[in-house]
C-alpha cells in the first residue's frame, strides 16, 4: 500500500512539474521584466482609442480644466466669456453640463470594428480627477454626475460582444498627474474686478474633485515630485477597481510609472504587478494583458515623469515612431486631430494615417488611434467619414496589416515591407511613379540563385498584371496603367525561395549617404558672414550671435540688434533662449510660460532686462561653459567641471557623463547629444549612445527628423540619424552651426 501510495504522489509530482506553471509577478523591476507583450497584440496592429470626457462640452481643448483657472489663458478667456469666473462657476458646473444624451457604446464599436479595429480602448480617467466609471474609490465620477453613465462598462460590454473574433478591451489612465496638475484651481486674479477672489477650487465641499492644496506647493502639469501619500493610495485603489471590475485587456498610464521622488516607481510597479497577476488568475496562469508605457527619461533622467525600465511592459511613444525595426513589439499612440474634439478642429487624412500605419507595423509596432465624440457622445460627420475611409482601405489590404512580421528591412523611401510565414511579402508603396516603374533593389537574390518567386499581385486588385525581372540587381516591377489608386497600393510577393535573398542588399540600406544628402540639399540654408564665435536659430528662424568680442546680438534681415549682453555660448528653441555669461553664469529669457518647468522666483534670483527689452533671470547654482534649451523649456549645461546636467524642479541634476558641447533638440519630449572626447554621443534616457565621429567641435539636433548636424576642426559638416551618418562634400570651412524652423520648414543656419 505504502508502494502505490509513494508512486501516486512521484506521479503527481511529476505531473505538476511539467505543467510549469507561470510565477505570479512581484512589484519589482527584476520581477516585472518576465513580462512577454501578449501574441494578441502583436497580431492586432491596428486599435481605436476613444479620449471623450467633459472636456467636450466648452469644446476648445483638452487641458480646460487646467487652463480654464490660469488667467489670461485663451481657455480662462472663453471660460469667462461663455461660462462665468471661476470663482463662480467652475469645473464642476462644466461636468454637470456634460449629459452625453446620445453616446450608443454598441453603435461606435460597431463602427471600430468594421473599419478593422483589432482593439478598443477607453479612457477612464484624465488629469481632470472624473472617472467614467462606477469608481468605487471616487464619487465624482460619471454615474453620480454628468452623464449618470457607467461609461467604461457601456463600451466594455460592447467590446466583449466581439470576444469571439478576436476584438479585445482595453482602458487608459491619465489621472496620476493630477494632484499637481489640477492645482491651478487653488488660486484667484491677480488683476482686474475679480482680483483676490479664490477660484471653486478652494472651496472644501467639492475638495474630493478639485484635490487638497499640494503639501510641497507643486503645480507642474507632470506627475507629482513627490506624490502626498493619500494620493498614491487613492490612485491605486483606483486602478485596481478597474482591473477587478472591467477586466482590461490593455492599460495604459500616460507617462512613465508612477511616482516619482521618494516613492521612487514603487506605488507604479505594484499596480503593474496587480494587472498582470490578476490577467493570469482570469487567464488560466497565463497573462493575457498588455501594460503600455513611455519612455521618457530622455526627457527627464531621474524619473520626474514616471519611470521605465525595459521589459516591465510595452514601449509606448506619443505621436512618435521608431526609425527602424525593434525585435520586442511596441506602440504609437496618435489622433485624428486633437486629443479631444474641438469645434472647428481640424483632422489629418486618411491618406496620411494609413501610411504611418503602414511605416509603424513594418518595424514591429501597433497604432493605437484616438477619435473624440463630440459633447453629446456621437462623432461628428468629419471624424465619422474619415474612419470610413480608413475602413475601406483596411477590407482590401488588412492582411497586409494583421498578423504580419518585421522582413529583414522595413523598407526605404515611400516603400514598407513586411512578411508572413517564410514565403509571403507585403510591400506597400506609398507613392507610384509616374511611369509605373518600381525598383526594389533590396529585394534581390544571391548571385546564381532565384528568390523564386511565384505571383505578384495588388490586393484588390488581383485582375491586374503586373510584370516583373528579379534577379541579383533586384525586383523590378512594371504596374499597369489602370491601377486603382488608393492612399498606399500594397503588392503580394508570393516567394518559395525568398531565403536566397542578397544580405548585401539589405546591409546597403544602411548607407546613409542618399537619404542625408537629400535632406542636406532640402534645407533653407542660412550662411552668416565671419565675425562670431556661436550662432542659435529659432522655431522661428530668429538668429542670435556671439560676436568675436563676446557681444550677443540678434540677427535681424542682416542687422545686428544689440542686447548689451556678454556671452560665451548662447541656445534657443521654441520656449526661450539661454546663455552662459562670461563669469558662466546661465541666464534665461522666456517666450511663453512654461507649464512644464518650474523657475526661480523673480525675488530670489538675479534678474535684468537687456538693451531690446528682454526679461532675463538667472538659473542660480551652477557655473557651466556651454548651454542649450528643449522645446519644454529644460536647461542643459556643462558646468565647469566639464559635466552634463540639467535644471528640473528648481534645481541642477547631474549625469555621468563629461563633455564638450551640447545641443537639444527635436519635438517636446526632444533629444540631446554632445560632443565626449571629440566624438559624438546621444542621450537615450538610461544610456549615452556613442555614434562615432573624430575631431568634432560644434553641433544642434534638427527639429523635425531630428537629424544631428556636427562639425569637425576642419569646418566639415557630418550628419547623423539613427540609421547611420554622411560627410557633407563643400567647399567651405565652417565655425558654428544652428538648427531651426520656419513656417514648420527645417533651416540651417551655417557660420563661417
Amino acid at each position: 500500500m505504502m508502494k502505490k501510495l509513494h508512486l501516486l504522489s512521484l506521479f503527481l509530482v511529476i505531473i505538476v512539474g511539467c505543467s510549469n506553471p507561470q510565477p505570479k509577478f512581484e512589484p519589482t523591476v527584476e520581477s516585472l521584466q518576465q513580462y512577454e507583450t501578449p501574441e494578441w497584440f502583436s497580431e492586432a496592429k491596428f486599435g481605436i482609442w476613444v479620449c471623450w470626457n467633459a472636456y467636450t462640452v466648452p469644446a476648445v481643448g483638452d487641458w480646460y480644466a487646467r487652463n480654464m483657472y490660469i488667467e489670461g489663458h485663451p481657455h480662462y478667456k472663453y471660460h469667462l466669456e461663455n461660462y462665468g469666473h471661476p470663482s463662480e462657476f467652475g469645473y464642476k458646473d462644466i461636468i454637470q453640463k456634460w449629459d452625453g444624451e446620445e453616446f450608443n457604446a454598441e453603435e461606435l464599436v460597431d463602427l471600430f470594428v468594421d473599419i478593422g479595429a483589432k482593439y478598443i480602448v477607453g479612457m477612464a480617467n484624465h488629469h481632470d480627477n472624473f472617472d467614467l466609471w462606477n469608481s468605487k474609490h471616487h464619487s465624482w465620477n460619471s454615474v453620480n454626475y454628468g452623464p449618470k453613465r457607467d461609461i467604461m462598462g457601456e463600451f466594455q460590454k460592447a467590446v466583449r460582444k466581439y470576444e469571439s473574433q478576436g476584438i479585445r478591451w482595453g482602458v487608459t489612465s491619465h489621472v496620476e498627474r493630477a494632484s499637481c496638475w489640477f492645482q491651478t484651481n487653488k488660486g484667484a486674479d491677480k488683476s482686474g474686478k475679480y482680483a483676490g477672489i479664490p477660484y471653486d477650487g478652494n472651496e472644501k465641499k467639492y475638495e474630493e474633485l478639485y484635490l487638497p492644496p499640494d503639501p510641497n506647493g507643486d503645480v507642474k502639469p507632470t506627475q507629482p515630485s513627490k506624490a502626498p501619500e493619500y494620493w498614491k493610495e487613492n490612485w491605486l485603489a483606483r486602478c485596481k477597481d478597474l482591473f477587478d471590475n472591467y477586466d482590461p485587456d490593455f492599460f495604459y498610464v500616460d507617462g512613465g510609472v508612477p511616482f516619482p521622488g521618494d516613492d521612487k516607481g514603487e506605488t507604479g510597479l505594484e499596480m503593474i504587478s496587480y494587472l498582470y497577476n490578476q490577467s493570469m488568475n482570469r487567464n488560466e496562469g497565463i497573462n493575457e494583458s498588455v501594460m503600455c508605457i513611455k519612455d521618457w527619461y530622455k526627457k527627464a533622467p531621474k524619473g520626474e515623469w514616471g519611470y521605465y525600465w525595459d521589459g516591465i511592459a510595452t514601449l509606448n511613444l506619443e505621436r512618435a515612431r521608431l526609425p527602424q525595426i525593434r525585435k520586442k513589439p511596441w506602440q504609437t499612440d496618435t489622433s485624428i486631430g486633437d486629443w479631444t474634439y474641438v469645434k472647428d478642429g481640424k483632422y489629418r487624412s486618411a491618406k496620411e494615417i494609413i501610411h504611418e500605419l503602414i511605416d509603424i507595423v513594418s518595424k514591429n509596432g501597433n497604432m493605437l488611434l484616438n477619435v473624440s465624440p463630440m459633447s453629446n457622445g456621437k462623432l461628428d460627420e468629419k471624424a465619422f467619414n474619415l474612419l470610413k475611409e480608413i475602413g475601406t482601405w483596411m477590407k482590401v489590404n488588412g492582411e497586409s496589416i494583421y498578423g504580419t512580421k518585421p522582413w529583414l528591412t522595413s523598407g526605404a523611401g515611400n516603400q514598407r515591407i513586411v512578411k508572413k510565414d517564410n514565403n509571403l511579402l507585403y510591400l506597400s508603396l506609398m507613392e507610384i511613379p509616374k511611369n509605373n516603374k518600381v525598383t526594389i533593389p533590396y529585394i534581390a537574390s544571391q548571385k546564381g540563385k532565384s528568390l523564386g518567386i511565384t505571383s505578384i499581385t495588388v490586393l484588390g486588385q488581383e485582375n491586374k498584371k503586373i510584370n516583373w525581372i528579379s534577379d541579383e540587381n533586384g525586383l523590378i516591377l512594371n504596374l499597369p496603367a489602370d491601377i486603382k489608386d488608393m492612399p498606399a497600393i500594397v503588392l503580394k510577393i508570393q516567394a518559395d525561395g525568398i531565403q536566397n535573398y542578397d544580405e548585401a542588399a539589405i546591409i546597403k540600406l544602411s548607407d546613409r549617404t542618399e537619404e542625408l544628402t537629400k535632406w542636406w540639399e532640402n534645407q533653407s540654408t542660412i550662411k552668416t558672414a565671419a565675425g562670431f564665435k556661436k550662432i542659435t536659430c529659432d522655431f522661428k528662424n530668429r538668429i542670435w550671435a556671439i560676436k568675436n568680442d563676446n557681444s550677443l546680438i540678434e540677427l535681424k534681415d542682416g542687422n545686428e540688434i544689440p542686447l548689451g549682453i556678454k556671452a560665451q555660448d548662447v541656445g534657443a528653441s521654441s520656449s526661450g533662449i539661454v546663455y552662459t555669461s562670461l563669469d558662466r553664469s546661465v541666464y534665461l529669457h522666456t517666450f511663453r510660460p512654461l507649464e512644464w518647468v518650474d523657475l526661480p522666483d523673480d525675488n530670489n534670483v538675479k534678474n535684468f532686462t537687456s538693451e531690446d527689452g528682454k526679461k532675463w533671470i538667472q538659473l542660480p547654482g551652477i557655473k557651466a561653459t556651454r548651454c542649450d534649451i528643449t522645446q519644454t523649456g529644460t536647461v542643459w549645461v556643462i558646468d565647469k567641471n566639464e559635466k552634463v546636467n540639467y535644471y528640473n524642479d528648481l534645481v541642477w541634476k547631474m549625469l555621468d557623463k563629461k563633455a564638450e558641447d551640447i545641443a537639444c533638440g527635436g519635438g517636446w519630449v526632444g533629444s540631446t547629444a554632445v560632443i565626449s572626447n571629440g566624438q559624438l554621443e546621444s542621450f537615450e534616457g538610461t544610456h549615452w549612445e556613442n555614434k562615432g565621429g573624430e575631431n568634432l567641435i560644434a553641433l544642434d539636433i534638427s527639429i523635425n527628423k531630428e537629424v544631428i548636424v556636427t562639425l569637425n576642426k576642419k569646418g566639415d559638416v557630418i550628419l547623423y540619424d539613427e540609421m547611420g551618418s554622411v560627410k557633407i562634400d563643400e567647399n567651405e570651412a565652417y565655425k558654428d552651426i544652428s538648427c531651426g524652423l520656419s513656417n514648420n520648414i527645417e533651416s540651417i543656419s551655417l557660420n563661417k
